[in-house]
């Protein structure tokens, strides 16, 4: 008996160890998430614009559609996978979405890719309308932007050819131009197919939540709200003119050789429509999942040497890196990269930007970019430029990540979590490396560097994560239209 009861009393003693370190890791978590939850609380409800007098315009095009927003493992059956996951820059068949999309659910990153397989694409929607929790929303980086600035107290115009039917998901307060007198308009669709962190897809693991987003448009990939935008915006006279939606124009119809030069003509127009405005209406481009590297090229000498800002995730953050610097497209990057990566490459695209801009006589020069991952926020920003509060912005951006990943405007410790470490390296350069401390009751790291003789601040900040994902599509809109609602003055 006694030697019974002295390997019970082992096993109970080890039990009780076990249960105090989990609840003493629980408490440390705790302890570090509700700080850093009340100072980004505290950095945004300090700093407002948007009120009274003070009210900024914003104008953005260009592009809407429907979402359509689909279970991605309910509408695909792995067992349709033949070989490999792989990558196409188009999709034409059942086969290759099957292998495209398994290549980025293994990764989880997010992609967007141009089905030209029409007859294809309208039986994958037939079929998604049958599945369960199949929902229809707003779509297109424009309109989910102004959507943002609107909930945000801005003044908005959005361009955008549209049904009545869509026109129904915008605000009434929201200006919408693009549309010519009596035109019947046919939305274009994209399918959004999302999943969660670790769910599975046959033999392969969402490292985290994310979504695929399949489509077939007509309509967007010409730009056609450009020329009606273009003679609302003098009157209008915005703080800030926002350029998305031109990821669209990498498929049909510039894929005919009729029409060869019509998306240089488009992109050009849009140029000159920068180009028109005032320098104090700042010019914001936002990056999305690019494939085609002759569209690429193309940004690089017509947008972005005439914008002051860029905003971006992790993914195009690689791709228009490798873009720059080695005129060669990146396909997918890691879904959480380390901050001193992210912070390089940055440092990277503002250098080669920069050039850029005295390479075409540009009259405006990169003064902001903003990068949004999974695990924190990245602002750079010029110093004594028009872009202010980028501590602030960067709170705010991550607050919005939470919130609208989460579906909810509180913010629930316990559907939270923190991915950014202690500390983090500011460089992967061996030779210049310095670390930031991560404090919990000062969550928001700034300080200053010089890069190529020009002053500017950097600001990291934590996305309180969470756990319990809603949505995936649109987040990135939200999020950048966040950092930039506080950094514009009016």
């Amino acid at each position: 008996m006694p030697s019974h009861s002295v390997k019970l009393g082992s096993v109970l003693s080890f039990c009780v160890i076990l249960y105090a370190i989990y609840y003493r890791k629980s408490d440390v978590g705790d302890q570090r998430l509700l700080p850093v939850k009340d100072h980004l609380l505290d950095l945004e409800s300090r700093n407002q614009v948007g009120i009274g007098i003070r009210q900024p315009k914003v104008a953005l095009g260009y592009g809407a559609c429907h979402d359509l927003f689909v279970n991605a493992t309910l509408l695909l059956d792995y067992k349709d996978l033949r070989g490999s996951p792989e990558h196409f820059n188009e999709i034409a068949n059942k086969e290759e979405f099957i292998k495209s999309f398994s290549y980025f659910f293994k990764h989880g990153a997010a992609a967007e890719r141009f089905m030209s397989n029409s007859k294809l694409y309208d039986n994958l929607i037939e079929e998604a309308l049958k599945l369960p929790d199949t929902r229809w929303a707003l779509g297109g980086n424009a309109p989910l932007m102004a959507r943002r600035f609107f909930k945000e107290g801005w003044k908005v115009l959005f361009a955008a050819k549209m049904s009545e039917k869509l026109k129904s998901y915008i605000p009434d307060g929201i200006e919408i131009v693009g549309d010519s007198e009596g035109e019947e308009v046919k939305d274009d669709i994209h399918m959004i197919l999302e999943y969660k962190a670790d769910e599975k897809f046959g033999v392969y693991s969402a490292p985290r939540a994310n979504r695929y987003i399949l489509h077939n448009d007509e309509n967007n990939p010409l730009l056609s709200s450009l020329e009606k935008f273009g003679e609302q915006l003098p009157k209008f006279s915005p703080n800030l003119l926002v350029i998305s939606g031109l990821q669209m124009m990498d498929n049909y119809p510039f894929k005919k050789d009729d029409v060869i030069d019509l998306r240089a003509e488009r992109l050009t127009l849009v140029k000159e429509q920068i180009l028109s405005q005032p320098l104090t209406t700042l010019a914001h481009f936002e990056m999305a999942s690019y494939v085609d590297l002759d569209l690429l090229q193309h940004l690089t000498t017509k947008i972005l040497p005439h914008v002051d800002s860029v905003g971006m995730n992790e993914q195009e953050l690689d791709n228009l890196c490798n873009v720059l610097e080695h005129g060669k497209v990146s396909v997918v990057a890691d879904s959480n990269p380390r901050v001193a990566t992210a912070l390089d490459q940055m440092r990277k695209i503002f250098h080669l930007v920069r050039q850029k801009n005295k390479e075409h006589g540009s009259s405006r020069k990169l003064t902001r970019i903003h990068v949004h991952t999974l695990a924190y926020q990245a602002i750079l920003t010029v110093k004594n430029s028009q872009w202010k509060r980028t501590e602030a912005a960067a709170a705010k951006a991550s607050l919005t990540a939470h919130r609208y990943v989460c579906d909810s405007q509180n913010v629930e410790i316990e559907k939270t979590k923190l991915l950014l470490d202690d500390s983090f390296s500011t460089t992967t350069d061996n030779n210049n490396i310095s670390r930031v401390f991560f404090e919990p009751t000062k969550p928001v790291s700034c300080w200053d560097e010089v890069i190529d003789e020009v002053n500017v601040d950097l600001c990291v900040a934590p996305v309180l994560i969470c756990t319990e994902a809603q949505l995936t599509a649109g987040a990135g809109d939200n999020i950048s239209a966040a950092g930039l609602v506080l950094q514009v003055e009016k």
